[in-house]
């Protein structure tokens, strides 16, 4: 019986242990693995303003085109992207579209031939969504390639009519974490060796819980405000376009910050990173009693609400077009608001609200600089 007890202690003891083991090892696996995530969302940013600031709309034009200018124009792109991927880090960084027969065609190569390289798998299924859609996708997960694993981010590139110009395809290299999750394998078992049986299976099962929604929170945060970020905004827009189709009011508000530039040239970019979080502060002040604030772009704010009638948007906006009396630290708070709501037989989708709020918003910038 004594023996009998000793080896079910012994089973459980060898069970618990395997399983703290692997609750250590899933832990430091995911932790690595967002941390990535979030790290490359926040590159990505800074390489997509690099390249559009090399890049003007003339360059993209010709993309897809089986012709020599369009040959031309894919290897004067991907040269200069060449010499980007290598400093960020980048497995690959190209520029795609779709052509008229629904092929994907790309600024890229593949293999010694230097055919045109054309993803397959699950990147091509984001990359489609993506220039498709018009959004900005972030992989939700490592993908496995023929070339190894790769974290992707598409972000699509359009002129100053919102028409599709093309996609920045970003593939991160993310082989060497591997070897981190052999290592942290290695760690996580000894570690759980020493470990108690009740402390280490209240410790699965807590962090367990615990760390992916502070992980999710930590993606969908913007670091310098501190309020939602574009990822957070897509998702949220995507959810209320189902709100909007069923007959509710769904409202954006788009705002972008004046002035920015001259701050920063003049004061510096610390002063200018300052003026954006106080003015979204003010922003927010001003919304959260009727929707979330979401950090879009590095000026540029939005505001998703639902359920509001025309008229209390209308005081809304006057609200905060009169808040541009206050100062910010000595800078008077300025900058231009626009806002549509969703209007079945007018928009088709929010991304027509979306459009029209933005057009908004650019009337009342050429307002207030005297154009209009």
């Amino acid at each position: 019986m004594k023996n009998k007890l000793i080896k079910r202690m012994y089973i459980i003891l060898v069970i618990t242990t395997l399983l703290a083991s692997g609750g250590v090892y899933t832990i430091i696996y995911f932790t690595s693995q967002n941390s990535i995530m979030v790290e490359s969302v926040e590159r990505a940013m800074g390489i997509k303003e690099y390249i559009l600031n090399s890049l003007g709309s003339s360059d993209f034009v010709d993309i897809g085109e089986d012709t020599q200018a369009g040959r031309d124009a894919s290897l004067h792109i991907q040269g200069i992207l060449n010499d980007l991927r290598g400093i960020a880090g980048l497995r690959r960084l190209y520029i795609a579209t779709i052509n008229d027969a629904g092929d994907i065609i790309t600024t890229d190569t593949a293999g010694v031939n230097g055919n045109a390289y054309v993803p397959s798998g699950d990147v091509e299924i984001d990359l489609r969504r993506s220039i498709n859609e018009g959004l900005a996708i972030v992989g939700d997960r490592f993908y496995k390639t023929g070339e190894g694993s790769v974290f992707t981010i598409f972000w699509p590139v359009t002129d100053q009519n919102h028409q599709l110009l093309g996609t920045v395809c970003m593939e991160f290299d993310v082989d060497y974490l591997s070897q981190t999750n052999t290592l942290s394998l290695s760690y996580g078992l000894a570690m759980s060796a020493g470990l108690l049986i009740i402390i280490s299976l209240v410790s699965y099962l807590s962090m367990n819980r615990a760390s992916e929604p502070y992980f999710k929170k930590l993606a969908y945060t913007d670091f310098l405000t501190g309020y939602e970020n574009r990822m957070a905004f897509e998702q949220k827009l995507r959810e209320c376009g189902k709100i909007a189709d069923s007959g509710e009011f769904v409202t954006l508000i788009i705002c972008d910050v004046n002035n920015l530039k001259i701050i920063n040239d003049t004061q510096g970019h610390k002063a200018g990173d300052l003026y954006i979080q106080n003015t979204a502060d003010i922003i927010a002040s001003k919304t959260k009693k009727v929707g979330s604030l979401y950090r879009i772009g590095g000026d540029e704010f939005a505001v998703i609400i639902v359920g509001r009638s025309e008229s209390e948007i209308d005081a809304l906006m006057t609200e905060l077009r009169e808040e541009r009396s206050m100062a910010i630290k000595n800078q008077p708070f300025s900058c231009a608001c626009g806002a549509a709501t969703f209007t079945i037989g007018i928009d088709k989708s929010l991304r027509d609200v979306f459009k029209r709020a933005d057009d908004a918003m650019y009337i009342d910038k050429k307002k207030q600089k005297g154009i209009i």
